[in-house]
């Protein structure tokens, strides 16, 4: 059983990386799209542990920021100072 914890952990943080890349090109598209400045979207990348990175990837409207967690706004907020 640890052997299977120690694996799953080593693929999670394998895959941090690549949920970064596409967490950054999800925000300049999504930002780009909606008339903002996304020279954040590094930072937000960066930033944003794995579940907030996850909901931000579902974003595609307002309402979807609008329902975001705690914690995803505050990447957010950490980023986008002036959102």
């Amino acid at each position: 059983m640890k052997k299977l914890i120690t694996a799953l952990a080593v693929a999670g943080f394998a895959l941090a990386p690549a949920f970064g890349s596409e967490l950054e090109s999800h925000c300049e598209a999504y930002v780009t799209e909606n008339g903002g400045d996304p020279s954040g979207c590094s930072c937000l990348a960066e930033t944003a542990d794995a579940n907030a990175t996850e909901e931000l990837l579902a974003v595609a409207s307002q309402a979807d920021v609008d329902t975001l967690s705690d914690d995803a706004k505050a990447a957010i907020a950490a980023c986008f100072p002036e959102a």
